[in-house]
């Protein structure tokens, strides 16, 4: 099992009225694609007030999916359309909701995250997440 997850999350914790509509569309792509990568799944999880850092702050909240990465020496041919497909469709979801997306990886062992790419217009640059994990 990879120690490392790519995660794919909408920005913000505001989501009272888009969490069905957005996991909805989520489940959906999760389950209409054919994966390359091991595992993905999708991700809708409400944190309590312990994520506030000012009064008044909403709790943070996950909403999307994550992808299990290959290991690095065991990475099957052509992988990285996996990650293609989540940011093309993140570019979907942007047009559709007007919401901004969170790409990063999370290790599995250590819980350590970081967030490494934003999606804020429906024409990712995908070629700059290609340099930014190095593929």
């Amino acid at each position: 099992m990879s120690q490392h997850v790519l995660y794919a999350y909408v920005d913000g914790s505001d989501l009272d009225l888009l969490a069905p509509a957005l996991e909805a569309r989520f489940a959906a792509f999760v389950s209409g694609k054919r994966w390359l990568v091991r595992d993905v799944w999708v991700v809708n999880q409400r944190h309590g007030p312990e994520t506030c850092t000012q009064p008044g702050d909403l709790p943070d909240w996950d909403l999307g999916l994550n992808l299990q990465l290959p290991k690095p020496d065991g990475e099957p041919p052509g992988w990285f359309a996996d990650v293609e497909a989540v940011v093309q469709f993140l570019g979907e979801l942007h047009g559709e909701f007007g919401r901004e997306f969170v790409l990063g990886i999370a290790d599995v062992e250590t819980g350590i995250a970081d967030d490494m790419f934003v999606v804020s217009t429906t024409a990712p640059n995908v070629e700059e997440l290609r340099q930014w994990l190095g593929v």
